[in-house]
């Protein structure tokens, strides 16, 4: 999300409310998470989740899962938060399946988080081609590579995008300690049409992607 980092001419608005999901896996428990949260995505495609969201792993050290879930709005949280209610055969699915997974983590924080407009100098939200996300948390006085987003007890996370490895890269080092480089998991995650359109060879192996009708003339 820093400008000129991913690859793509729409400027993205930047939600008000970032919701901010980590779990940190038990060790040994990659492929039995793997499958269950494919499981969940399937879930998910099938019963029309009201609202996109990402799923993100880390590249080094203990593996996390990150998830984040924005809003533009105190009014589309809200309009959403009741559309899950609303879907009682989503939520009879993903109920029992949420509850499994505390058998494959060891750790779960979630922190809804609001932007900082005045700390984040005009940088770019961008999510629209991204495989790749750098986010800092508690950042200080460092220069904000992407929009700052600030907890109610003052936790600062800046999250920016890129569209390789190596951009993020990049964008960790400006970042400075404390930097953590995310992969998306285009698997796990409920897309938006924008995001599929904008690079689907990335999001093929998603049940929405796959759930798409075949653009005409495709053979």
């Amino acid at each position: 999300m820093a400008l000129g980092v991913v690859a793509t001419n729409t400027r993205e608005h930047v939600p008000e409310f970032l919701l901010i999901v980590r779990e940190g896996l038990r060790p040994g428990t990659d492929e039995a998470y793997e499958k269950h949260e494919s499981k969940i995505a399937a879930a998910c495609a099938r019963l029309k989740c009201p609202h996109p969201y990402l799923a993100l792993a880390s590249m080094a050290g203990p593996k996390e899962v990150w998830w984040l879930n924005a809003f533009a709005s105190q009014a589309e949280k809200d309009r959403i938060e009741l559309a899950y209610a609303h879907n009682e055969r989503l939520m009879a699915q993903l109920r029992p399946l949420g509850k499994r997974k505390e058998a494959f983590r060891q750790t779960l924080t979630t922190t809804l988080t609001t932007y900082r407009p005045d700390l984040s100098r005009g940088t770019v939200w961008r999510v629209t081609g991204a495989r790749f996300f750098v986010i800092n948390v508690d950042h200080g006085e460092r220069e904000a590579v992407g929009p700052v987003f600030e907890s109610s007890d003052g936790q600062q996370f800046v999250v920016a995008s890129a569209d390789g490895r190596a951009a993020a890269d990049h964008i960790a080092a400006r970042a400075g300690p404390g930097s953590v480089i995310l992969a998306v998991q285009p698997q796990w995650s409920f897309p938006a049409q924008a995001w599929i359109a904008a690079d689907p060879d990335f999001w093929k192996s998603n049940p929405v992607a796959r759930s798409r009708p075949a653009s005409r003339g495709s053979s």
